[in-house]
């Protein structure tokens, strides 16, 4: 259990540095480092394996925002891993709790993986040409799973024909001189013609190669 291992990580580990940042830990971001390192062995790997892959990123240790972020590395694939810290109590003690159980799933050792090159003949040849490849570490189907995720975005058809926009203008016009006649004000439409644009999503998985791909829809004015 974690809150019987706390205890001896002042022994073991009061000197450890996050990579990112150069700059040695003090005790309190120590224990959240600690933590959700067993947090990570608990979800099925060994230590070792943790040893040779897992690289501290980051440590936040705010009142309101407690997190942990590593690098998983294996072969000439990165990802990062976030480890967001709560808490419940048990008695008077408070008992941290880790969401990296269900941001990775059940892990396994993964050692052989597709080159990155090969990765990315896949994704083209599953969505054709695309954009933004980047790799992430997270469950499928409740297992972690190393995937390249990549988008295609396609032109889709524009929303309204040259005949329903003509239509529009002389509706326009008409709505125009019926309130200019009248003496109010005309209120201008503030809707504005938008295209739709398909976007294929898809996810390649590095130990497989496997592509799975599937569609959202954006707009140009979609943030």
């Amino acid at each position: 259990m974690l809150r019987k291992t706390l205890p001896l990580i002042f022994i073991v580990s009061l000197v450890v540095f996050a990579s990112a940042q150069n700059q040695k830990l003090n005790a309190s971001e120590t224990a959240l480092v600690e933590g959700s390192k067993q947090a990570i062995l608990a979800t099925g790997i060994s230590g070792a394996y943790f040893k040779a892959h897992f690289k501290l990123l980051n440590v936040v240790d705010k009142p309101s925002d407690r997190r942990v972020m590593w690098q998983f590395s294996v072969n000439e694939h990165q990802a990062v891993v976030t480890d967001a810290i709560g808490y419940y109590t048990e008695g008077a003690k408070r008992v941290d709790t880790h969401s990296v159980s269900k941001a990775l799933g059940q892990t396994s050792e993964i050692q052989r993986t597709l080159t990155r090159a090969l990765a990315l003949r896949i994704m083209k040849s599953c969505i054709g040409v695309f954009e933004n490849p980047s790799v992430s570490y997270g469950p499928v189907d409740g297992r972690a799973e190393l995937l390249l995720v990549a988008s295609a975005r396609t032109k889709g058809e524009k929303t309204k024909s040259e005949s329903e926009k003509e239509r529009e203008r002389e509706r326009e016009e008409r709505d125009k001189r019926r309130a200019t006649a009248a003496g109010t004000d005309v209120i201008e439409s503030e809707e504005e013609e938008r295209e739709t644009y398909p976007i294929l999503l898809g996810a390649v998985n590095l130990t497989t190669g496997k592509c799975t791909k599937g569609a959202a829809l954006s707009s140009p004015f979609a943030q």
